[in-house]
């Protein structure tokens, strides 16, 4: 319970959803219940979906969090059905999507970038990946087909993950330093983090939370006050480190994770250009969209690569 406490304190400027705004959630998990039992796919009707072991749980983080609807039997049933699916086997394959969209600035320079004449103000891109649970070999969408990404076989299996992260001790410090095992490339306590939440497709309730209390153990890490958009439109809470650190104050650009508002689970990021940088030779005075993105997870693994949940 002091986990969700913090959490709740580490977004207290973010505005609160109210009880009718959580209304329609708390009313699609019944409805995805009622569908089970006609023996509908509930994944199917939602659409993209995170994993649902990290999904279930959240709801219940964010009926504590923010202090809404009180959990009925039926709430209880639904966050049962869908709050553990089989865990695959090494040579099952896990399928990731992202979506992208990206300013069309030409960046001559960190400072300086120009606008492309006569392209949209933004582009979208879409990228479907596959990676197979045992080893770590991932095979992503080219124009050839399926082609290697992310190293192929040279990145960490989503199986080896899944175990380091279930592993991470509950307290901060400890945490941050165990880290370093999660993600061996290094850099920063906030970097490891974003590495974690963007990279593991399954993050246990209670890790999560650990997580969160990591990130507010690291000096400067703040939440932005109102609500913001993935790429997909949906509303999300953005956590950032403070624009005096030394990434920001070189580039004038802030890289910010984006959470669920009522599940925390990781949605994307977004990169601005903070006010005081310059675009097409003239300093902004307001920040600018530079790039957001949205991740989904699916929760059901497939057989082989190429094929779609």
């Amino acid at each position: 319970m002091d986990e969700m406490t913090t959490l709740k304190n580490f977004r207290s400027d973010t505005p609160a959803a109210d009880r009718a705004r959580l209304a329609p959630g708390r009313q699609r998990l019944l409805d995805a219940a009622a569908e089970r039992r006609q023996h509908r796919r509930f994944w199917q009707r939602a659409g993209w979906k995170l994993a649902a072991a990290g999904a279930a749980a959240g709801v219940a983080v964010a009926a504590v969090l923010v202090a809404q609807v009180a959990p009925t039997p039926d709430t209880h049933r639904v966050e049962a059905e869908y709050a553990t699916s089989p865990e695959p086997t090494d040579g099952q394959w896990l399928y990731q999507k992202v979506l992208t969209r990206r300013s069309t600035l030409n960046f001559r320079d960190d400072l300086n970038p120009v606008p492309k004449k006569g392209a949209p103000a933004y582009w979208e891109d879409t990228q479907e990946t596959w990676t197979q649970y045992g080893s770590g070999k991932t095979l992503r969408v080219a124009p050839e087909g399926l082609a290697p990404a992310f190293g192929g076989a040279d990145r960490q299996s989503p199986k080896k993950l899944r175990r380091q992260v279930e592993k991470l001790p509950s307290e901060p410090q400890q945490l941050l330093r165990s880290l370093s095992e999660v993600d061996p490339v290094g850099g920063t306590d906030y970097r490891r983090i974003q590495y974690t939440f963007s990279s593991v497709d399954t993050i246990p309730s209670e890790v999560r939370l650990s997580l969160f209390r990591a990130l507010k153990a690291i000096p400067g890490v703040v939440v932005r006050p109102q609500l913001v958009e993935d790429a997909m439109g949906r509303p999300a809470v953005a956590v950032h480190p403070s624009d005096d650190n030394s990434y920001t104050r070189e580039t004038h650009r802030r890289v910010e994770l984006l959470f669920d508002p009522e599940t925390y689970e990781y949605r994307g990021e977004r990169t601005m250009m903070l006010v005081g940088g310059m675009i097409d030779s003239k300093v902004t005075t307001e920040e600018t969209l530079l790039s957001v993105s949205a991740v989904q997870w699916f929760a059901t693994a497939v057989n082989e690569p190429g094929v779609r949940p």
